[in-house]
């Protein structure tokens, strides 16, 4: 009995001694996952945000310009280099995220900028249809475990939000003291309809396909508020 006992505190500590082990190791490959160039290029384009608020603050267009720009082209290589080395979790959930942000930055400073270029209604439903997707996408990963990842109408989406702006800001580096530019319904204003309409249409879109899942959500709430009740 003894030496099964001491058999088993043996056991016991290599197989504690093998978990931490493991746990180390996804530790470590956790980090090198995040160290991909792919998840890089994503975090250096939530690292622009700031440096891009703070140049439209100063009205220093052609830089906001080539931030901006610099950053689109950031989403474009991270997608190519992540088909390349394979899509991670965290790149699956904080790539779109990061394009939301840099989204919704430019658009305020737009709002703001002379008076309103792109009026706030506007401003609102698009970055009102990010806040409610982003969060349903937290929601499914909480109670499923599963990642939603954009499909092609959510990049339709990004990628017309993206050219308008960069669009917006050349026109607002070049030739922004003309009038026919810098104006409340000039080319800025029509064009922003494009993003507005793919938002609001990606949108439904995604509430649609994930419909199962917002039925199941709804299931669980509402049991649980039932078992609150009770």
């Amino acid at each position: 009995m003894a030496q099964h006992g001491i058999a088993s505190r043996r056991g016991g500590l290599s197989y504690r001694g093998t978990a931490a082990a493991i746990g180390d190791s996804t530790t470590l490959m956790n980090f090198r996952t995040l160290l991909r160039l792919a998840n890089l290029l994503t975090l250096l384009r939530l690292l622009l945000v700031p440096p891009l608020m703070l140049c439209f603050r100063a009205n220093l267009m052609l830089p906001a310009l080539l931030i901006f720009g610099f950053a689109a082209a950031t989403d474009h290589f991270d997608g190519r280099v992540a088909r390349k080395q394979g899509v991670t979790g965290f790149g699956k959930f904080m790539d779109p995220l990061a394009d939301k942000l840099l989204v919704a930055a430019a658009l305020i400073c737009l709002t703001r900028f002379e008076g309103g270029l792109v009026p706030a209604w506007m401003v609102v439903t698009i970055i009102g249809r990010e806040l409610i997707v982003t969060g349903l996408r937290v929601v499914f990963v909480t109670v499923d475990g599963e990642v939603v990842s954009a499909n092609r109408w959510g990049k339709y989406k990004t990628l017309s939000q993206l050219i308008v702006i960069s669009i917006s800001l050349a026109l607002l580096a070049f030739w922004g003291d003309s009038e026919s530019v810098v104006q409340a319904r000039g080319p800025i204003y029509f064009m922003m309809y494009l993003p507005l309409v793919l938002t609001v249409v990606s949108g439904l879109e995604f509430l649609v396909r994930n419909r199962k899942s917002l039925y199941k959500l709804m299931q669980t709430t509402d049991g649980n508020d039932s078992g609150v009740d009770k």
